[in-house]
């Protein structure tokens, strides 16, 4: 086996959780050159894998349908020995037609199991199933038999730089609470009364992460006036948001890619769960991590989020108090407790 490309595409959380795969390409194809194809935009995240791939071979967002057949053929160039596809999309579908290489493994999604969760409230999923060992078993690397948890590297010197550019130290409280899909997030009411209960509990500062659109940061921020409140919306890259999130002493979010990012680089997170679970990938990544989620028939309701909740409130995500977070918290924080 000389050459390998693994495709996955998106979401970030999803990215992370490929990282054991190249981990056990890497133990059993020691010389073969594994390239890793992914959007561009998510190429950071590529490149703090513990185990990282050769090459990673970015995606531009500007190639469409259209332009695809061309990026593809240029691709086949390569001649690849084996192509593991870990997200069997439409796109990835026409990729590897072209692409053509000799051995394809394919990660096949369990849309039916899903559908009979999230249609008819029948769970056919069998305790411990996880996204991680089922992306090693298509992957042929033998279920359990490799690492089955993502680890990604800070990087020291990025690190530094972007904690003195906004003005925290190592140490301070990571918070994440918006999400690329509102029904994942956590009411605004609810973040500011853990804050506040943080804020009484100990001096560590407190960053929000999000979005350019993430104005749920701003709804929290608005009402602190203290400067142990930072509020990063929208000023931070990716690169700059791993390379700070890698200095925390703790995450709190929902079930988005930053969190399960900062989980792979050693920080403990407090997920806060919604309308996904274990069984769409929803699960801690860290052994200290702690997972928030309120017991109902209806839930999951969908793989990421995205159905809309017909209940007059969303109970999955109110039914989380913020004692129930803070309580978890502060043991994470040691010099909180």
């Amino acid at each position: 086996m000389e050459r390998i490309l693994v495709v996955r595409f998106s979401s970030l959380g999803d990215i992370v959780l490929t990282e054991p795969v190249i981990a056990g390409l890497k133990v059993k194809y020691p010389e073969a050159h594994i390239d890793y194809l992914t959007h561009a935009r998510f190429t950071p995240v590529v490149q703090r894998f513990a185990s990282s791939p050769d090459a990673i071979v970015p995606f531009p967002d500007s190639v469409g349908a259209l332009e695809l057949p061309g990026f593809a053929r240029d691709l086949s160039q390569q001649r690849y020995d084996l192509m593991i596809d870990l997200h069997d999309s439409l796109r990835s579908k026409l990729l590897r037609k072209i692409v053509a290489a000799k051995i394809l493994r394919i990660y096949l999604k369990p849309r039916q199991k899903r559908f009979l969760l999230f249609y008819l409230w029948m769970d056919r999923f069998e305790s411990g199933f996880s996204v991680v060992d089922e992306y090693l078993r298509y992957a042929e690397l033998g279920k359990g038999t490799q690492r089955v948890y993502p680890q990604m590297t800070p990087h020291q010197e990025h690190e530094h730089s972007a904690l003195a550019a906004n003005g925290l130290v190592p140490g301070f409280i990571a918070v994440v609470p918006g999400a690329a899909v509102p029904q994942k997030i956590w009411p605004a009411g609810r973040y500011r009364e853990l804050l506040t209960g943080l804020l009484a509990a100990g001096p560590a500062s407190i960053a929000l992460f999000g979005a350019a659109g993430d104005d749920v940061c701003d709804e929290i921020a608005s009402h602190y006036s203290t400067d142990r409140v930072v509020n990063l919306k929208g000023k931070t890259s990716l690169h700059e948001a791993l390379a700070l999130l890698g200095a925390a002493k703790v995450v709190v979010g929902s079930d988005t890619g930053l969190v399960h990012a900062a989980q792979a680089m050693g920080v403990p997170a407090a997920l806060i769960l919604g309308p996904t679970s274990w069984q769409t990938g929803a699960a801690r990544q860290h052994p200290d991590s702690v997972t928030h989620e309120v017991q109902l028939w209806c839930r999951p309701c969908s793989q990421n989020g995205r159905r809309r909740c017909y209940r007059r409130e969303q109970y999955c995500l109110t039914g989380t108090t913020a004692k129930q977070v803070l309580t978890s918290v502060l043991p994470m924080v040691g010099g909180l407790a």
